[in-house]
């Protein structure tokens, strides 16, 4: 018999917010002793603020998540549950052949999945110490914590708007301490409606809720029994225990390690067409790759070979030390931009890992399709508008080149007041880098309306004008945290 996965939860009367967040959660069906139904976390995500968003055409926006280690569940019979029904969401499961870098042993849920109030679990009345029994099949242990927190609970709106302390205790030491707590001032999917740039309790609109993996194995030995528990600080007299948190605890064991030395490229940041990279992309600087150590042994030095396709393979030889599963965002010389051609591709390869050959090679290579950057004349006007209400001073600027020297900038705007700076620049390839402290853009303060009009204000206007005045590129006002932007003079 199969049960259907209901919005109630067994958290003092608690209920799910079933129509709010949305979410990845599967399903999964056992039987000790009857027929019975456990909701299990693959990933959590919390969908865009839809007033004034565009995602740019028919084919939105794609978030990729690697479900690995669940795969010992997705067979069989199972129920899986993705949206909200408030958005069309396209989900595809793609079953990429080949050899991960230890086997999955179990998956186990450590606490019920679901929302909780913040008392209780400060309290300690829900989420209490238990015994944890490592399998005694697995060599290798992991914790896995996924926390949302949400309300506007107390003074400072708990618990969306709180960074609260969460820790995990093994046989009573507190070994993993941790904060939830979310930059979203860079958010890739700007700008949208509401107040997306501020920063929240593990999550931001349109982003998926952060994942921390806890390593647990080189405090425990296969087949033990430990003492667990799961604490957050204690909540002050302010009301804010009535705020909730949306939480998954979860215990994956694992096998050896399959390579004893392996490589592998783990992402392409730049240059890149990733939706999550849009900020930082297009590029005419050093690309970006992320490699990481999946053999049993560390590793201390890597060959990369990359190339804009068409031209020369260059080379450059990574030197640090990964240990198991550990991972590097490495920096790559520049290639000769000016020379990609029409619908460019960057491809990138890794060998020899310590020297030696690596044991699988199956994930030794990526390519990633990109875009030049934008060619602006070696003349042009940088025409800034400031905001008011005393928050022009929060706003500056520099413009660099590619070895890191800042050639213009400007640290102190006055409100209301236009600006045209005259840039002069060489070939080359330089970014303009343009940030706010309160994270709030160059826009009227629109949510204020209400309480307090007369701070509303005006919003202001960035744009990019040849010495003419017309315009090259605008800005969004509602930008957040930061704008940087990155072009080419010929």
């Amino acid at each position: 018999m199969v049960k259907s996965l209901k919005c109630d939860s067994a958290t003092k009367g608690d209920k799910f917010p079933c129509g709010e967040w949305d979410y990845l959660t599967h399903t999964l069906l056992f039987r000790p002793l009857e027929d019975t139904v456990e909701a299990f976390q693959l990933g959590s995500f919390v969908t865009p603020y839809g007033k004034r968003l565009w995602l740019g055409g028919d084919d939105g926006w794609t978030w990729i998540y690697d479900v690995t280690d669940y795969a010992p569940f997705l067979k069989g019979l199972v129920d899986i549950e993705s949206g909200n029904n408030q958005e069309l969401l396209d989900l595809k499961f793609l079953m990429i052949p080949g050899i991960p870098p230890r086997d999955v042993v179990a998956a186990e849920n450590i606490y019920p999945f679901g929302t909780y109030k913040y008392e209780y679990i400060s309290d300690d009345s829900l989420l209490t110490k238990k015994k944890l029994y490592l399998r005694d099949d697995a060599s290798a242990y992991i914790l896995r914590a996924r926390i949302s927190g949400h309300g506007h609970a107390g003074p400072r709106n708990c618990c969306e708007w709180d960074s609260k302390t969460h820790s995990y205790y093994i046989n009573e030491w507190d070994h993993f301490r941790w904060n939830v707590w979310k930059d979203c001032g860079f958010n890739p999917i700007y700008p949208q409606g509401g107040t997306w740039p501020f920063d929240r309790a593990g999550w931001c609109p349109g982003t998926k809720v952060d994942e921390y993996d806890f390593e647990l194995t080189k405090m425990v030995n296969p087949g033990d029994s430990i003492d667990f528990d799961y604490g957050i600080e204690a909540y002050k007299d302010n009301g804010e225990k009535d705020g909730e948190f949306r939480m998954s605890h979860q215990l994956i064991s694992y096998g050896p390690p399959n390579f004893e030395l392996d490589a592998r490229i783990d992402d392409i940041i730049a240059p890149s067409l990733n939706d999550a990279y849009s900020r930082i992309n297009p590029i005419c600087d050093n690309p970006v790759i992320v490699i990481r150590n999946t053999g049993k042994y560390p590793i201390k030095t890597l060959d990369i070979y990359f190339r804009i396709v068409g031209q020369e393979t260059l080379k450059y030889q990574w030197n640090g030390n990964l240990e198991f599963m550990e991972k590097e965002e490495v920096y790559l010389p520049q290639p000769d931009w000016t020379k990609a051609k029409e619908k460019p591709v960057f491809e990138v390869w890794i060998e020899n890992p310590n020297g030696s050959e690596d044991e699988y090679s199956a994930n030794n290579y990526m390519s990633s399709a990109f875009k030049t950057p934008p060619v602006l004349p070696g003349e042009f006007v940088l025409y800034i508008e400031t905001n008011d209400n005393t928050r022009a001073k929060e706003s500056s600027y520099f413009i660099a080149n590619d070895l890191g020297e800042m050639l213009f900038k400007r640290e102190v705007f006055e409100d209301s007041v236009t600006y045209q700076d005259k840039i002069k620049l060489t070939s080359g390839c330089y970014e303009f880098f343009l940030t706010d402290d309160m994270q709030d853009g160059m826009n009227r303060h629109w949510w204020l309306r209400n309480s307090n009009p007369e701070l509303v204000g005006r919003n202001g206007k960035i744009e990019i004008r040849n010495s003419e005045g017309e315009v090259l590129h605008t800005f969004a006002y509602d930008f957040g945290e930061k704008l940087l932007y990155r072009f080419r003079v010929k």
